[in-house]
């Protein structure tokens, strides 16, 4: 059985959803929610194993903020109005998780339920075709992160930009995880290589 929590912030689609999973006898409705601040107040008096969460059309950094909080916490299913390249990139690094679009029908939806509750990643092929080339599929980084990009750039060793930064070496290299993370880069040199493609930095 999987307990799902639903959030979207009309009513009529609360309802939609909430009868598109209805009819499945390994899903159960553990609670609905019109707002992030509700939905994380459900998951401090109840428990589920999946979020399944549309987003509006217009997302705010609180929007985002609140993402992040909640990809640490369970697996979501995240309905989207377009393309997002950073939530895909999230969801593909972090898994188990799935992007659909928010026209996707129930049996998708269904669909995407089962497989991230059994720990797969499921992403709709029309978001990324929708992505151009150029986009960047990656997550924004801050700007103490852009700087030590930059000083990797420069060929810097992490004491060298812990220096220029003015900041512990142990900070340089929490900054550095993150920024693999985020570029979805297995290197220094290839975190350097996708900030540049990317134009998240210049030389």
């Amino acid at each position: 059985m999987v307990d799902l929590w639903i959030m979207a912030h009309s009513a009529a689609r609360r309802e939609w959803l909430v009868k598109s999973v209805s009819n499945e006898s390994e899903i159960r409705v553990a609670g609905t929610a019109a707002t992030f601040a509700f939905l994380q107040s459900l998951m401090c008096e109840t428990s589920a194993d999946i979020s399944l969460i549309e987003l509006p059309e217009t997302q705010s950094k609180v929007i985002r903020d609140w993402l992040l909080e909640l990809f640490d916490q369970m697996p979501i299913v995240l309905l989207s109005p377009g393309p997002e390249p950073w939530l895909l990139n999230r969801i593909r690094q972090q898994g188990p998780g799935a992007l659909l679009q928010s026209t996707a029908s129930a049996e998708q939806i269904v669909l995407a339920i089962k497989s991230v509750s059994s720990g797969l990643t499921v992403v709709d092929g029309a978001p990324i075709s929708q992505m151009s080339d150029n986009e960047p599929m990656v997550e924004p980084l801050t700007t103490r992160e852009s700087e030590v990009l930059r000083s990797l750039a420069d060929g810097l060793t992490n004491k060298d930009i812990a220096a220029r930064l003015h900041i512990s070496e142990h900070t340089i290299k929490f900054h550095i995880r993150s920024i693999l993370g985020k570029l979805g880069a297995a290197s220094r040199t290839e975190a350097v290589a996708r900030g540049l493609r990317s134009g998240l930095i210049e030389l």
